[in-house]
């Protein structure tokens, strides 16, 4: 899972560190700790808010590796899945991204070819 190239992204390193491996959810404000990046932790509860334009893309992988290797997903992660899924469409860099990285690997996530044309 780990090397699938459908969890391969670019990151920010200290945004990555930070993000540990806390719970996906949504935070109350809007307060930045990386300056123009557009995201938010709250480590006493231990939750990351990512930017609003990747969360789609971020519940397309999940729902990817529950299908593929299959990983639990919480009743409560999943409810949240579903509707960043709705809120961040799949974008014409998405497609891109996603024929390249089948292209290489072999295999496509079907949760965002679907969407492509």
């Amino acid at each position: 899972m780990e090397s699938d190239l459908h969890n391969l992204v670019p990151a920010i390193g200290e945004v990555n560190a930070d993000r540990s491996n806390y719970k996906y959810n949504m935070i109350t404000g809007e307060e930045r700790v990386y300056g123009q990046c557009d995201v938010e932790v709250n480590f006493k509860n231990k939750i990351f808010e990512p930017a609003s334009n990747v969360q789609g893309n971020i519940a397309r992988t999940y729902f990817y590796f529950e299908k593929q290797y299959g990983l639990q997903i919480s009743k409560k992660q999943r409810q949240l899945y579903k509707v960043w899924d709705k809120q961040d469409p799949v974008d014409k860099s998405e497609c891109i991204i996603q024929s390249k990285k089948e292209k290489q690997q072999g295999n496509a996530n079907p949760f965002v070819k679907s969407q492509c044309s």
